[in-house]
């Protein structure tokens, strides 16, 4: 019997000493939360048994009991790593159940979120952060748990608009000699965008398709006449090359044509281009003829990309907030906090995660800063709640209760062996 109860000495400092170095190993691991292992006698009852003179036989675990207290708070400048002061879990999603079905819910004290490629935001382990759709203002739309969602962020906003109109100002050289390397005036051969002796002049000029994406667009010079005393008028023929494709002039053959003073001869302009994606118009209006080289002061058009998303704020209650180009905010969602009648219930599941039981009761949902729930801060992160200097004395303790059983168990083991001499 006395072997038996040391024995289970033994095997309780040993799960004592199991879950103190399990706090150790974790005392860096953001969001961890402590246990300690808790014990309780063995009596054995019998009708029979005089319970003034019934000797114990032994210990058992009860359980590894969850410390849920408030762990340091430290600031770490990321605007998606979040910390809770005070009670409160963050409800988080896998991407997926490997087992099928809905994925279960987790909840987590550990804060320290990115943005995914799609938006979504997750933490280290591919988690999704739950949270609740809300008006354009930031108010809550909701606040019960089955309403609860992945939070994903828009990368773009706004609509596409393809090109429709490019305003380009241009010097051009009234020198021949500054022609570059077109060959003859006018070219002897057609227009090739491969072949430099063809044209004089070339600039890039920005586009975008229907999408908002830029496309590669450029706009070619081909000097056509030169002055003379009878003609003292220069000018350029224009072709407008879009991914490698020349497009058609609208209507005319796109022709700028400069007086002797270098301003534009009205009633040519703008060109007008068919392109997939509609016509595209050329304006050369404020375009000069001067004694300098070819020289582009200003192009701009009308096509619009989607606005990308430029910077992310989270406020003290939770809501996002998504700025895109120069706009002003706009709220994308609020976060939800969850919390439990018995925090203590919650299943282990490991990457400082738990899952909800029927001992920690159903999920209560709400806000930072409503009542029952811890505030939050964006920016800092919650440490492990262990005190490394606690654990390293428990850990003194715990050894020393394992030798005292092992000591005990050799003091029985004695004791037999002097039995056995007896009989001898």
């Amino acid at each position: 019997m006395s072997m038996n109860t040391a024995l289970s000495g033994l095997s309780a400092a040993q799960t004592d000493i199991a879950a103190t170095s399990h706090n150790i190993a974790n005392v860096a691991t953001i969001g961890f939360r402590g246990s300690r292992a808790e014990f309780a006698d063995i009596f054995n009852q019998s009708p029979y048994t005089v319970s003034r003179t019934t000797t114990g036989t032994g210990t058992q675990v009860t359980r590894i009991a969850q410390d849920f207290g408030q762990g340091s708070i430290v600031g770490t400048g990321n605007r998606l790593d979040l910390a809770i002061e005070g009670p409160g879990f963050f409800a988080l999603q896998p991407m997926a159940n490997p087992r099928g079905g809905a994925p279960e819910t987790l909840y987590s004290r550990a804060g320290a979120f990115s943005m995914s490629a799609d938006g979504r935001i997750v933490n280290a382990s591919g988690q999704q952060l739950l949270g609740w759709p809300v008006a354009s203002d930031g108010a809550g739309l909701s606040q019960t748990v089955n309403m609860a969602g992945p939070l994903q962020i828009p990368l773009l906003m706004g609509e596409p608009r393809a090109t429709s109109a490019v305003a380009l100002e241009v010097r051009l050289p009234s020198d021949p000699q500054m022609g570059g390397a077109q060959a003859a005036v006018p070219p002897a051969a057609a227009f090739d965008p491969d072949d430099a002796t063809t044209w004089a002049h070339r600039t890039p000029v920005p586009l975008s398709d229907a999408e908002g994406r830029a496309i590669a667009g450029e706009a070619y010079f081909v000097r056509m006449s030169n002055p003379t005393a009878d003609v003292p008028e220069t000018s350029y023929q224009m072709h407008l090359v879009v991914e490698g494709m020349e497009l058609a002039p609208d209507g005319n053959d796109a022709t700028v044509t400069f007086d002797a003073e270098g301003q534009l001869v009205a009633g040519t302009l703008p060109f007008g281009f068919a392109a997939e994606a509609g016509p595209i118009t050329l304006d050369l209006n404020r375009s000069r003829l001067t004694d300098a080289p070819f020289e582009v002061r200003s192009v701009s058009h009308d096509g619009q990309a989607r606005t990308q998303l430029t910077t992310l704020d989270i406020d003290n209650e939770g809501t996002i907030f998504a700025s895109y180009g120069s706009d002003n905010r706009i709220a994308q969602g609020k976060l939800a906090l969850v919390n439990f009648a018995n925090p203590g219930g919650l299943r282990v599941k490991g990457g400082a995660a738990f899952a909800a039981t029927a001992d920690s009761g159903a999920p209560l949902a709400g806000s930072p800063g409503d009542a029952g729930f811890g505030s939050l801060r964006s920016g800092a992160l919650e440490k492990a709640n262990v005190d490394l200097t606690e654990e390293l004395v428990n850990l003194i303790t715990a050894q020393r209760n394992y030798q005292a059983s092992a000591k005990a168990m050799e003091t029985s083991s004695g004791m037999m062996q002097t039995i056995l001499n007896l009989r001898t």
